[in-house]
C-alpha cells in the first residue's frame, strides 16, 4: 500500500468515523420528542387539575425547549446537543423537585421522577464529555461533502459499466467500490460504511456455473461473515480482477 493509499484510507476512516457519531447524535433526538411528547401530556394533566397558570407555563417552555434540542440534534448532530439536552433535563427535575417541597403532601412519584431527571442529566452530561473528546478530530466541511459524494456515486454504481463497482446483495445490502488497495463498502439503507483493505475482506463464490449469470457467494468483511447471496458475473470478475493485483488474502477460485 503507498503512501498516498495510507493517507487516503486514515483519512476515510476517519470521515466513517465522523459520520457515524452524527448519526448516533441525531438518532438520539427522537428520545427528546419522545421524552418532550410525555412531559406535554403531564402539561395537560396540570392544566385539566387545575394547576397554577404558573406551572403550567413553565412547563410549557420546558416541553418546548425538550422538543426544540430534539431539532437541533437533527440539524446539528453535535456534542452540543447532549449539553442542552443535559441542561432541559435538569430544569424539568429542578421544577418538580420544587413542586414536591413546596407543595402540601404531593405524591411520591413526583419525587421520584425528579431523581431520575437528576440522573439521565448526569448521564447527559458525561456523554456530552465523551463526544467532545470524539468529536476532537473533526473532518473538514470539504472532506465530509467528497465522502458524502462517494457515498452516493458507490450506491448508484454499476458494475457491469463501472470495473471498480461491486454488488453484494446480502444482508444488509453492500455496494462496494475497489480503489487501489482499498475497498470502501456502503449499505444501501442506513449510513453503515466500511473500509477495507486486501486482508479484511475475502468473497468467496461457488465454482458451478449454472448458466444464470450469477453464483451463490459468501462474503467476510472484518472477520464477520455475512448470509449467502448470489453474485453477479460481473461483480465478480470486477472482483477477481482486483483480488489478483491485491493477492493478500487467498485468490478466488
Amino acid at each position: 500500500m503507498t503512501t498516498d493509499e495510507v493517507a487516503m484510507r486514515e483519512q476515510l476512516q476517519k470521515v466513517a468515523a465522523y459520520r457515524e457519531l452524527r448519526r448516533g447524535v441525531r438518532r438520539s433526538g427522537r428520545d427528546n420528542i419522545i421524552f418532550g411528547s410525555l412531559m406535554l401530556y403531564l402539561t395537560y394533566l396540570l392544566y385539566t387539575q387545575g394547576a397554577p397558570p404558573a406551572a403550567v407555563v413553565v412547563y410549557g417552555v420546558l416541553v418546548g425547549a425538550e422538543l426544540l434540542v430534539g431539532l437541533f440534534k437533527w440539524v446539528n448532530p453535535s456534542p452540543e446537543g447532549a449539553l442542552l439536552d443535559g441542561l432541559v433535563v435538569l430544569a424539568f427535575a429542578g421544577v418538580n423537585l420544587a413542586g414536591f417541597l413546596a407543595g402540601p403532601q404531593p405524591p411520591a412519584w413526583v419525587a421520584l421522577l425528579a431523581l431520575f431527571l437528576v440522573a439521565n442529566a448526569i448521564g447527559q452530561f458525561q456523554r456530552y464529555a465523551l463526544l467532545r473528546r470524539l468529536f476532537a478530530d473533526r473532518p473538514t466541511a470539504a472532506h465530509v461533502a467528497w465522502f458524502d459524494d462517494l457515498v452516493n456515486e458507490i450506491r448508484t454504481a454499476d458494475p457491469e459499466a463501472d470495473e471498480q463497482a461491486i454488488d453484494l446483495p446480502t444482508g444488509p445490502h453492500w455496494k462496494a467500490k475497489l480503489l487501489g488497495s482499498m475497498a470502501f463498502f456502503v449499505a444501501l439503507r442506513g449510513g453503515e460504511v466500511w473500509v477495507a483493505g486486501p486482508e479484511e475482506f475475502e468473497i468467496l463464490r461457488e465454482k458451478a456455473d449454472r448458466g444464470t449469470g450469477r453464483r451463490k457467494a459468501r462474503l467476510t468483511l472484518h472477520a464477520e461473515p455475512y448470509p449467502e447471496f448470489e453474485i453477479a458475473d460481473a461483480s465478480w470478475a470486477n472482483y477477481a480482477k482486483w483480488r489478483a493485483a491485491n493477492p493478500a488474502a487467498p485468490l478466488p477460485a
